[in-house]
This record gives C-alpha cells, sequence and structure tokens, in this order.
C-alpha cells in the first residue's frame, strides 16, 4: 500500500517508467501530460522528455529548444544530443563542455545532471568517470548507472553489492529489476534463463520494446538459442529497422545462424548507414585495417623472400610478428577447401589476428567469407577457453 500511495502522488512515475523499459514514445507523451507542480519537478520532466527525443534519435528538438540560459540539467542533455548525432572531434568537444558543467557550483548534487553525464562518460568508456559523478547517488536511477558501469568494468561482485542496495529501497522498480538483470547477464549462460525471466515479465506487463526485445534475444544468444534470438530481433526490427543496437545484434546472430553472405552484408550496410560510428562497426573497421596492414606485410615479405628467401624468412621468423608472419604464410598456401584448418592455425598463433580475418572476409561475399565462419567460430571456441 505505501509503494502504491508513493507512486500515485509521483506525477512522472510512468513517464520515467516508459523511459526505462525503451518505450521512448509513450515515455514524452506522459511527461507532456504530466501536472507538474514545482519547479524541481518541472525540469525533471523535461529532462526526460527530451532524453527520450535523443534515443528516438530526435536530437535536432533538444538542439532548437535548449540553450545556454536552461538549468544545468538540461545543458547537459543538449550536451548528450550533440554527443550522439556528431563526429569525432564534436564529441570531444562535448566532452569538455560536460566537464565545464561538471565543475560548477553544485553539479555534483544534483542526480539530474550527474545521470545525463553518466551516459556520455559511458559512451566514452570512461566508467571511472561515471563512478565518480554518481558515488553519491541519490535516486534509483543514479544507482542503476553505477551498476551499469560496474558491469562494464567487470566487477560483478560490486554490481551486486549496488543491485542488493537497489533491491532494499525498492524491489519491485522497475529500474531494479532491469539492473538485477544485467547483473544476471554479465554471469553468463548460467544466469541467462535467469535474466530473460525478468525481461519476459516486464515485456509481459508493459509490451515488448526494442530494449526489452533486444536484451531477450541476448539471452537467448547466451543460452544457445540463435533461432529464438533473431525471433525477437525481427520483431524489434518490425519496431524501428534502422535501430543500431538491434542490427548489431542481428548480425552476430545471423552469423550464428549461417545465414548467407549476402543477408549478413545487408544488415552491415543498414549498421553503417544508421550509425557509421557505432562501436561494433568500429571495431569492423578497425580488423579491416589490420588485415590490410597484414597483407601489406605478407607482400613485401614474399617480395623479399623471393631476392633472398632463407635471409628474409628468418628475420620474419624471429622477430616478434612470428606468429602473424607463418599465419599470413600459411593462409596462402592452404586451398580454399582447408579454410576450417586456416581458422584453427589462425586462432593458435594468434586469436586476435583471426577477428581481423574474420572482419574482412564478412565484407566480402565471395568465397572468402565462409572462411570468416570459420574464423569466428574457432575463435570464439578459443575465447570461451580462457
Amino acid at each position: 500500500p505505501g509503494k502504491i500511495k508513493m507512486a500515485s502522488e509521483d506525477v512522472l512515475f510512468d513517464a520515467r517508467n516508459n523511459f526505462a523499459i525503451g518505450h521512448f514514445q509513450s515515455a514524452i507523451a506522459e511527461a507532456n501530460n504530466a501536472k507538474v507542480a514545482s519547479d524541481a519537478t518541472r525540469a525533471e520532466r523535461d529532462v526526460l522528455m527530451y532524453r527520450a527525443y535523443i534515443e528516438q534519435g530526435n536530437s535536432t528538438v533538444v538542439m532548437n529548444e535548449v540553450n545556454a540560459s536552461s538549468p544545468p540539467a538540461l545543458r547537459a542533455v543538449r550536451l548528450l544530443a550533440a554527443y550522439k548525432g556528431a563526429g569525432e572531434a564534436a564529441k570531444q568537444a562535448a566532452v569538455a563542455g560536460l566537464q565545464e558543467l561538471l565543475a560548477e557550483t553544485g553539479a555534483v548534487s544534483n542526480p539530474l545532471l550527474c545521470v545525463v553525464a553518466a551516459s556520455i562518460f559511458c559512451g566514452e568508456k570512461d566508467y571511472k568517470e561515471v563512478l565518480k559523478t554518481n558515488q553519491q547517488a541519490q535516486t534509483l536511477e543514479q544507482h542503476a548507472v553505477v551498476t551499469h558501469a560496474y558491469v562494464c568494468m567487470h566487477r560483478i561482485d560490486l554490481a551486486e553489492k549496488q543491485v542488493a542496495l537497489m533491491q532494499r529501497i525498492d524491489d519491485d522498480a522497475t529500474l531494479t529489476q532491469l539492473a538485477n538483470a544485467e547483473v544476471l547477464m554479465a554471469k553468463g549462460s548460467a544466469k541467462a534463463q535467469d535474466a530473460f525471466y525478468v525481461y519476459q515479465d516486464l515485456s509481459e506487463k508493459y509490451g515488448p520494446s526494442g530494449l526489452l526485445l533486444n536484451n531477450l534475444a541476448a539471452c537467448n544468444m547466451l543460452m544457445g538459442k540463435y533461432d529464438e534470438a533473431e525471433q525477437n530481433l525481427q520483431e524489434a526490427l518490425s519496431k524501428s529497422a534502422t535501430d543500431p543496437t538491434t542490427l548489431a545484434n542481428a548480425i552476430v546472430c545471423m552469423q550464428h545462424l549461417k545465414k548467407a553472405p549476402d543477408v549478413i552484408a545487408r544488415y552491415v550496410t543498414q549498421l553503417r548507414t544508421s550509425a557509421p560510428t557505432h562501436p561494433w562497426v568500429e571495431v569492423y573497421d578497425a580488423n579491416e585495417r589490420s588485415f590490410d596492414r597484414f597483407a601489406a606485410q605478407l607482400a613485401a615479405d614474399l617480395r623479399a623472400t623471393s631476392s633472398a628467401p632463407r635471409a628474409a624468412h628468418a628475420r620474419a621468423c624471429a622477430g616478434p610478428d612470428a606468429p602473424n608472419h607463418l599465419l599470413l604464410l600459411l593462409s596462402c598456401t592452404l586451398p580454399a577447401s582447408l579454410s576450417h584448418l586456416r581458422g584453427l592455425v589462425a586462432v593458435s598463433l594468434n586469436p586476435e589476428l583471426a577477428w581481423s580475418w574474420a572482419a574482412r572476409g564478412a565484407r566480402d561475399a565471395s568465397r572468402r567469407h565462409w572462411l570468416a565462419i570459420r574464423l569466428l567460430e574457432a575463435a570464439q571456441g578459443y575465447r570461451m577457453r580462457q
């Protein structure tokens, strides 16, 4: 009864809840309809509403309506909008602006500002700053972002303590359940089923959102249920065909299902188009550059070997890049029919380089794509054994 009364008095309860589970349009509608009676509630409503617009990819709305005279938390939201819709130089400018904002008097005691700051710092993978700005957590959402930071830092023990604290504050809160499910997923396949039940319960209670469907897909993939994961992702794509998280998860799922190269290539193209700076795309491009670098090295080694075979081969095999040299040399000598052996050799010599080969192969819808699949499988098996 106490919690029901508290929720009924909280005019932003529904807006906040919809935002947490990924129903961003509903969150905007609820925020607009909320009857706010104080400046503090009005500020929270505006921050929540503009964050929902950003999550929908409508950063222009924020940039047009928030200015330098707006409250600090709203200025942080504007920086978040600039950060998410810009190139690397603009991102760094947004981070610098955020640091200036946090240096203002009273900034670190503003929970709305600190939560928005955490979103930017998470984008930078600067989890220490997330903890620094939210260490004096006043709200459940602050505890949730601290939990997320600990999970990203692979400190599951500390993340569990945060969840326990959230459960003591409000065990039934959606944020508490989401934080708990995130920690369960971080524990791997052993707890994936428990996390799945949490996301499934929230989906049945509030309706499936893109966020919940992606998490259901992730749980299914952890459990090896790739067909079920594909269904989750297709439903998520029907809600938003350009959502970067859904597209990235779909690429991974399609690889495990051994879908046709052209099918996977289409998802890659969609992801590149909708989110060219997405972390998956950046890693993919880095792997391609790695492949090109080693391919150029091999070409140089082969030219040198043709004029001085013994000396060049001895230098290559004795240097720090000996495993790479041997891998590239072997991969050129093995026929396409033995691509699975290439993958095994790649992993045994240099598992990270195997991913470089995989990335390059996945781009090409030719026979190299089959090599990419074998390399991904071999590299995955190696990493699971570590």
